[in-house]
């Protein structure tokens, strides 16, 4: 059995693997939690309360609190994350939000944007925690509450907290305050702001932060100062948060400006 799990890291809500096997299997076992995953690569065959499933690239799988599962993978290898999600958590989420008529039908199923929401969950570092947060709520949002919404739906407290976030750029400011200012629950105000915006309420705000940077690179200010004014983590994360959108790091998008006002 050659399996190979990277990217673990732990909570108290979920626990997240990102794991790569080979001609891999596991026998039948249960978890206590929610467990919900999203195949990369590969084929997952699987045996799951007497139902036997396949899981292809892109599908989305979900197994219950004490559901008996099995699982064996194809030998050209499987690439999948695999989300452990505390059920007192998940109920929580569920009872504030009140969204007491919801049911998780467990299986295997097509939700891209689901499976967009748990990869974009995968890759922010922990490190980032607000950012974090963010990802793991857009990840419930599309889990919980697939559907479209209303149009315009909390149009007016998603517009009081762009306004806020563009006056607040050199702040790190969580979702709490954030929430506080539209006057919604984190979960309510993360999924209307993101469906009116197309990016939730942080991603927002880092498009301003870009926006704004590029305008002071372009006045030669030096990228250290844009770190500390602009809220960036440190330089590292600027220059990837940059290039990611611009295709070049800072410091070349800064000399290309000096050289036109020199030419």
């Amino acid at each position: 059995m050659n399996l190979i799990t990277e990217d673990w890291h732990a909570g108290a809500v979920v626990e997240a693997s990102w794991v790569r096997a080979e001609a891999a299997s596991f026998p039948r076992h249960t978890h206590d939690e929610y467990v919900l995953g999203t195949n990369l690569t590969g084929v997952e065959h699987i045996w799951l309360d007497g139902r036997s499933l396949e899981a292809p690239a892109g599908s989305i799988t979900l197994y219950n609190p004490n559901a008996m599962q099995a699982s064996q993978f194809s030998p050209q290898g499987v690439e999948y994350i695999s989300l452990h999600l505390a059920p007192h958590a998940i109920d929580r989420v569920v009872r504030d939000n009140n969204l007491a008529g919801n049911t998780f039908e467990q299986g295997v199923f097509h939700h891209a944007a689901l499976h967009q929401a748990i990869l974009d969950f995968a890759r922010t570092p922990t490190g980032q925690r607000a950012e974090h947060e963010e990802a793991f709520i857009g990840l419930l949002c599309q889990w919980m509450q697939p559907g479209p919404g209303k149009s315009g739906e909390q149009h007016a407290s998603v517009q009081r907290c762009m306004a806020y976030l563009r006056d607040c750029l050199g702040e790190k400011i969580d979702l709490q305050a954030l929430a506080a200012v539209a006057g919604l629950s984190k979960y309510h105000f993360v999924r209307c702001f993101k469906k009116q915006t197309g990016l939730g309420p942080l991603q927002y705000q880092m498009q301003l932060r870009l926006l704004e940077a590029r305008k002071r690179l372009r006045r030669q200010q030096h990228s250290l100062e844009i770190v500390s004014e602009l809220g960036f983590y440190d330089q590292s994360h600027f220059i990837n948060a940059f290039r990611k959108v611009m295709g070049v790091t800072p410091h070349a998008y800064a000399q290309a400006f000096k050289t036109k006002a020199r030419g």
